[in-house]
């Protein structure tokens, strides 16, 4: 069991470092890790410059074309389940989103690795290539596999492949403004959340452009801004990585771990399922293709502020544990809310509320993670496969047409992770804020 001062040591560690990688970094010149560079000399870091913020924005613009389009995702939901696949239950178009989210925390993991050993460039380009190809052959796609296969798999390779490098490399540049480069990197999911739902509504709604001319148009677009970004991000060292054992003894033998990991297994089940769902649950209730579509953007934009100012409470006072607790139990109310929401602008003033919560949770939980657990870029990437197409099964149970089901998992999936989190938090310590 550790001890309260142990504990208060590790969350300074964590707010000084949130680099998600857990692997020992070493300077090929000197040999010393860059850990141990940045705690003898923080002048060391520029902290700001040109390539420092170029950097920056390259993290911002790979997250805007890859992750930010997985986050618009509902659009494609809406669209498959009225017009592409129509034969198609909604628990198996859901496998196509939900194989793109866990792509992004499984192939994170070893982007990670290759970006060390031979820069952050080539995993970027490679993302890109897949990403790109990957919409391109869904453009051509007419059957279900297809789809799965090329806007499923082949996209998330290349998101995995992105995601890693462009947010671990910001690391190397920034140490006393890490957090808030972290956190502006990660605003480009929300931004891209915005932008390509509103792209897609203007093209396929008013435009007349067909799907697959939607689906091009939208790689093209990502080529262009994941070209550029590829071009800004630069590392700043040469390293290598050294990796150490999993303590997977550790691992399962200490409670407090076992018990946060399992509240992150539950929050992951209910938390995305708005994303995949706000927009065909607006235009099943009344709203136009249009709204609908733009409902997936507002979701987003609320997303944008949660992520940015749950951040600034937690590292101003709340703490991160307190923060993580809040912002779940939040999310619970705020998704049992989501049972009240029947009209168009009650589903806006919802999303715009849900977006804000989720948002601040997404950005708060994984210093948590790192605090407790000996590999947390693993923890939650296989049970996010399960979200969508449970959510979808108990909307096809119902023929389609009641979402109470879905609305109840999700909620109540909060709730007790809210529920286990509280207990983690007590386990560790009794502080107040922590």
């Amino acid at each position: 069991m550790h001890t309260e001062s142990e504990t208060d040591k590790k969350m300074q560690e964590i707010r000084l470092n949130h680099d998600p990688l857990e692997f020992s970094r070493k300077n090929e010149e000197t040999g010393d890790t860059l850990e141990e560079n940045a705690a003898e000399n923080e002048e060391s870091f520029p902290d700001g410059g040109v390539q420092a913020w170029r950097t920056a924005l390259g993290g911002f613009l790979s997250f805007i074309a890859s992750i930010g389009y997985l986050s618009g995702g509902s659009v494609f939901q809406s669209y498959f389940m009225t017009v592409v696949l129509p034969d198609s239950s909604p628990s198996d178009i859901a496998w196509i989103g939900s194989v793109q989210i866990w792509g992004c925390f499984f192939f994170g993991i070893w982007s990670g690795a290759l970006s060390d050993k031979h820069g952050p460039a080539l995993p970027l380009a490679l993302g890109t290539f897949f990403m790109v190809f990957g919409n391109m052959m869904s453009s051509l796609s007419t059957k279900y596999y297809q789809f799965l296969l090329s806007q499923g798999f082949c996209v998330a390779f290349g998101m995995g492949l992105i995601f890693t490098p462009a947010l671990a490399v910001q690391s190397q540049w920034f140490l006393k403004r890490r957090g808030f480069v972290v956190g502006l990197v990660m605003s480009g999911q929300m931004v891209g959340g915005i932008i390509w739902p509103v792209l897609v509504n203007r093209l396929l709604n008013f435009e007349g452009v067909s799907y697959s001319w939607t689906l091009r148009i939208i790689a093209f677009m990502q080529l262009a801004i994941m070209c550029a970004a590829t071009l800004l991000v630069r590392r700043r060292f040469r390293t290598h990585m050294e990796r150490t054992p999993v303590p997977l003894r550790q691992y399962l033998t200490d409670g407090r771990t076992m018990l946060l990991t399992l509240a992150i297994l539950i929050m992951n089940l209910g938390l995305y399922v708005p994303w995949f769902y706000i927009t065909p649950y607006a235009i099943n209730s009344g709203a136009s293709s249009s709204l609908g579509f733009y409902d997936a953007a507002i979701l987003n934009g609320g997303a944008f502020i949660g992520c940015y100012v749950l951040g600034l409470v937690a590292d101003y006072g709340l703490g991160i544990f307190n923060s993580v607790v809040t912002a779940t139990l939040a999310c619970a109310a705020v998704a049992f809310g989501w049972i009240g929401a029947n009209s168009s602008a009650s589903i806006i003033v919802w999303a715009v509320a849900y977006g804000v919560v989720s948002g601040a949770l997404q950005a708060i939980f994984l210093p948590c993670i790192s605090m407790l657990a000996p590999t947390p870029e693993v923890i939650g990437s296989w049970n996010v496969l399960a979200t969508g197409p449970i959510a979808g099964r108990l909307l096809e149970n119902t023929g389609g047409i009641d979402y109470l089901p879905m609305q109840l998992f999700t909620a109540i999936s909060l709730a007790l992770s809210g529920a286990l989190f509280v207990v983690t938090r007590l386990w560790i310590s009794r502080e107040v804020f922590i």
